[in-house]
């Protein structure tokens, strides 16, 4: 193996480490549920899912699951973002 591909496979390791490092802006994710499977999508920090109780409540387990998982690699909702002077 040559030496750049040794350095990139460090970086890569060292990124994987440092979640900080990664935000997410959009995506779909398919979750498969107890009942049925679920779409799941994501984008400019909005949530949405195709299960009825997200269409009630605007959240549900499946967006909560994924939240659990990504942490800190989604942004800060805007309101929670500190104020700049």
């Amino acid at each position: 193996m040559d030496s750049g591909m040794i350095g990139k496979i460090q970086k890569a390791k060292r990124y994987a480490e440092q979640l900080d490092r990664i935000r997410f802006d959009a995506f779909k994710v398919n979750i498969e549920g107890d009942n049925s499977g679920h779409l799941v999508s994501y984008s400019e920090g909005q949530w949405n899912c195709d299960c009825g109780f997200f269409a009630s409540r605007g959240v549900c387990s499946h967006t909560m699951a994924l939240e659990r998982i990504l942490g800190v690699m989604l942004p800060l909702p805007r309101e929670a973002e500190p104020a700049t002077v």
